[in-house]
């Protein structure tokens, strides 16, 4: 049988702010339930590489889907110097810091973040996500995905541009 079809989903969209605020804002887990009100749980682990962080994040998620949860390891580069960051990350395994929990499916995930400064206060931020199926009918997830996306991008876009 073909292979298992990771879904994507992209936003591209421009943010009166510096690239660097942005960033700030992707790392920083006090702000993270402002500009992703469907997180329950979010939790980030630094490492002594400042340019390598990882996250734990829980998603109450109402019937008929069940809550999911996510281990991320991000990877940020600087593709241009003051002109164009770069940051990945996907699901990496960690028993000790989010072991799997009974009752909530755990996704696996890989995307990333391009920050492009366009101009003193304007950067273009693409967001790609891909998701493995989690035995869910897409009629289900679908909507949730967009709608997610869509208020991450505005609450996103609110914070940073303050």
């Amino acid at each position: 049988h073909p292979p298992v079809e990771a879904r994507e989903v992209k936003g591209e969209f421009i943010i009166n702010s510096s690239m660097y605020e942005i960033l700030h804002l992707i790392k920083d887990e006090s702000k993270i339930k402002i500009w992703q009100s469907h997180v329950s749980k979010f939790k980030v682990y630094a490492t002594p590489d400042t340019s390598v962080w990882q996250e734990y994040s829980y998603h109450d998620i109402p019937w008929p889907v069940s809550d999911q949860d996510h281990y991320l390891e991000y990877r940020l580069s600087e593709l241009r110097p003051s002109q164009e960051l770069f940051i990945t990350f996907q699901s990496v395994v960690n028993q000790e810091i989010a072991p799997k929990q009974k009752g909530v499916t755990r996704m696996t995930l890989a995307g990333s973040w391009r920050l492009e400064q366009l101009s003193a206060m304007q950067v273009k931020v693409t967001y790609r996500i891909f998701s493995m199926p989690i035995g869910i009918p897409r009629i289900f997830t679908d909507p949730i995905i967009r709608s997610n996306l869509m208020s991450t991008i505005k609450a996103l876009t609110k914070l940073a541009e303050k």
